[in-house]
């Protein structure tokens, strides 16, 4: 059976897993359904295992397809690996790539795509980052965006991390504050009234989330989803509130505002780079990775 086997039924099958859709598989390699659905069944007959079952309005994986792909997939990525290592990347070929990236990283990145001269006719495209984990790994494994920035500290046996950037918190107020100078004590602190951001994917305040200390409850005036709405809030009241210090280094003199050291030790945000181990030898995604590494200075 090996020896007759057919790799074109394997690249079918994973196709239909990662979808748990014929329709999608046949989208993404190029078929129709019916060709896959007949590819499918041949693969099913030389296995002689059920590999899909109905599952609502699509299929679901049985014990078997699942342990099948826990077996082939690293073999399937070392092929792909090795296949995608002997193609060439130019920045004279059209090529768009898609990063999905938090708002901090968006605002410090953009600037310096749109001022990078050695682009070519490269385009890379930047889309809000997703707001869970599982979303943003299965996004990914479907090759819906080249890699992501992240800093979330997650395990993904089957992707690749890259460390490209860190960051801390910092507190900031308005320039005319009243009541606060050129530091702020921790008693000052909880005295003031707050703007909050809230990190939905891990439903915690930014800053609870990266700092060491357990932090008391604040006398919260407003709560934000965004950084630059956060800081646009601080520079019109008397609000104190916790942001990254390049967020901060990037608005102060616009959004007049003074930065000043956190009265509680931080935890840094680490930025990584993330994408699947099959692009791990890609020219084309290797290029990216070195690019964007090459815009920050401040590495880890």
């Amino acid at each position: 059976m090996v020896s007759n086997m057919d790799l074109n039924l394997l690249k079918v099958f994973v196709a239909v897993y990662r979808h748990r859709s014929i329709t999608l598989a046949a989208e993404e390699i190029g078929m129709t359904q019916p060709g896959v659905s007949g590819l499918l069944k041949r693969l099913h007959h030389q296995l002689g295992v059920q590999l899909f079952v109905r599952s609502g309005r699509g299929i679901a994986p049985t014990h078997q397809a699942q342990e099948l792909m826990r077996q082939i997939e690293p073999a399937l990525t070392q092929i792909h690996n090795a296949l995608e290592g002997m193609e060439s990347f130019s920045t004279q070929h059209d090529r768009r790539f898609v990063i999905y990236a938090s708002e901090p990283v968006m605002l410090m990145l953009l600037p310096k795509i749109e001022a990078d001269e050695s682009l070519g006719k490269v385009k890379i495209e930047l889309h809000p980052t997703l707001l869970s984990e599982e979303k943003l790994i299965h996004s990914l494994n479907q090759q819906q965006a080249d890699l992501a920035i992240d800093f979330a500290n997650f395990s993904a046996p089957s992707f690749l991390f890259e460390d490209l950037f860190a960051d801390d918190l910092c507190i900031i107020v308005r320039k005319e504050h009243p009541r606060i100078a050129s530091s702020i004590s921790l008693e000052q602190y909880y005295q003031e009234k707050h703007i909050t951001l809230k990190l939905r994917r891990e439903n915690a305040y930014l800053a609870d989330y990266f700092t060491v200390e357990s932090l008391n409850e604040r006398d919260i005036a407003a709560e934000c989803d965004s950084l630059l709405s956060q800081m646009s809030l601080v520079s019109s009241c008397d609000c104190v509130a916790v942001v990254s210090r390049n967020m901060a280094k990037m608005f102060a003199e616009k959004l007049n505002i003074k930065i000043l050291e956190a009265p509680f030790t931080n935890i840094p945000i680490r930025y990584r780079l993330m994408t699947h181990n099959r692009m791990k030898q890609s020219p084309a995604n290797r290029w990216l990775r070195e690019k964007l590494k090459s815009y920050f200075t401040v590495t880890v």
